[in-house]
């Protein structure tokens, strides 16, 4: 009777290792591959995905804030919402792909032992590809108002990164509880839904904590803590200029938790990698 071996490479570090992974990068780029052609492989209009998602959700949620913001040009309101939108996508999708990253590909690890980190990874490469299409968007909408391009748009890319930063960090969290608790598949919804409508995606920042002036001052703390406040308030300040970011103490508080987020995302991941067999 044949038994299955598991090839354990004792070389591999015990908590993330960029040396482990870019040992494996043939592996990191095939799974990119793979997954971005299987997502729109059997889609009549393809890759068009990327461009109408994010575009339907700019238009529904640009109409309500060009109604209930003032001091705006419709054309304003739309490009503040486009640009909330699309970090907030970016985010959402690199949480919900890294979170269903393991159990969605636990077929691959089950004989052969890799650093399982490579597969979360992979699925950024694919969320990132969506962004960059869905960018023709905001650079459509920037035509139409007529809006100039400042220089602080040189720091968009790290932004852009703090987002992915996020959902990675959590998302891996997520991804570790799904290995044992299936349940999770249902509460990342629904997390995603609530996120996004207490972080300032549809508003401004400034919006919100005028706001919460008028109620416990907790929830004004819980609004900062919000790792994607800092990442969209600095999207929007590289783009926009001028005042986008509301108060530089939350701004750098927020962004002070991504990190933490990312750590302990990572250290959870890492902790429990060599059980994720023993459920799947």
């Amino acid at each position: 009777m044949n038994k299955d071996k598991i090839i354990i490479d004792s070389n591999l570090s015990s908590f993330f290792s960029l040396k482990d992974v870019l040992k494996y990068r043939s592996l990191l780029n095939n799974l990119a591959k793979r997954d971005f052609l299987v997502r729109y492989k059997q889609a009549h209009i393809g890759i068009a995905w990327a461009l109408i998602k994010p575009l339907m959700s700019i238009l529904v949620f640009g109409y309500i804030a060009s109604k209930i913001t003032t001091g705006q040009t419709n054309a304003d309101s739309f490009l503040n919402v486009a640009v909330g939108m699309l970090l907030w996508q970016l985010f959402s999708n690199v949480f919900s792909e890294v979170s269903n990253s393991i159990v969605g590909n636990s077929n691959l690890f089950s004989k052969v032992y890799f650093p399982k980190i490579i597969i979360p990874i992979s699925t950024i490469l694919v969320c990132l590809m969506d962004f960059l299409i869905s960018l023709i968007i905001l650079v459509v909408l920037f035509f139409i108002a007529d809006k100039a391009i400042h220089w602080q748009i040189i720091f968009a890319p790290l932004f852009i990164a703090l987002a992915v930063i996020n959902g990675f960090g959590i998302g891996l969290f997520f991804a570790t509880l799904y290995v044992k608790y299936r349940d999770v598949r249902f509460v990342v919804p629904i997390l995603l839904q609530f996120g996004m409508y207490a972080s300032p995606v549809i508003f401004a920042s400034s919006y919100y904590l005028v706001r919460l002036k008028q109620l416990p001052i907790a929830l004004d703390w819980l609004f900062c803590l919000n790792p994607m406040v800092g990442a969209i308030d600095g999207f929007r300040y590289c783009l926009f200029g001028g005042d986008a970011i509301y108060n530089v103490y939350y701004f750098m508080l927020s962004i002070c938790v991504s990190f933490i987020f990312l750590f302990i995302g990572v250290k959870f991941f890492y902790k429990f990698e060599r059980n994720f067999v023993d459920f799947i």
